[in-house]
């Protein structure tokens, strides 16, 4: 009989639950955004490399929001929607932004401000401060502030993030 109950014991002990599957939300101190690390990472249906791979991604620095973590995976969303799990060594806490819509790269934070460029749907720029409702981002040697409508990833702008430049 005790042995029985030792079994059960051990048994509730260790079973997975189901929080350790897979939290709802980031771990306690999680960035929402991160970056993609490099090229050729492979975004899983699931967290585990028994999981099959259901995108390779090539673009680094791409934004993708964090939805969930298990153990070093995350569940990720990309651009345009994908949700994929990746693990943390393709990913890194830095903060960047996604051009969803052509857009001026301007001077100042000011919609009559003079541009510098215009920015095409698909450049990524790194995210070097914020302001209301404008972003400032760095993007092929070139400096300036983008609406932050404009952008997807761009509430990356964390104080903590841009600190650590």
């Amino acid at each position: 009989m005790r042995f029985a109950f030792a079994l059960i014991a051990a048994a509730l002990i260790f079973a997975p639950t189901a929080t350790s599957l897979a939290s709802a939300e980031p771990s306690a101190g999680a960035e929402r955004f991160m970056a993609l690390r490099g090229p050729n990472a492979n975004g899983r249906s699931g967290p585990g490399l028994e999981h099959g791979i259901a995108w390779i991604y090539a673009r680094q620095g791409l934004p993708l929001e964090v939805l969930a973590q298990n153990g070093p995976w995350k569940q990720v969303r990309d651009p345009d929607g994908a949700q994929v799990w990746m693990h943390d060594s393709h990913l890194e806490a830095r903060a960047t932004a996604y051009v969803l819509s052509e857009t001026a790269l301007r001077r100042e934070a000011r919609a009559n401000a003079g541009a510098r460029a215009v920015l095409e749907p698909g450049v990524i720029g790194a995210v070097t401060g914020c302001t209301e409702g404008w972003t400032r981002i760095a993007v092929g040697g070139r400096v300036g502030w983008v609406e932050t409508s404009a952008l997807w990833g761009a509430d990356a702008c964390a104080p903590a993030l841009i600190a650590a430049r």
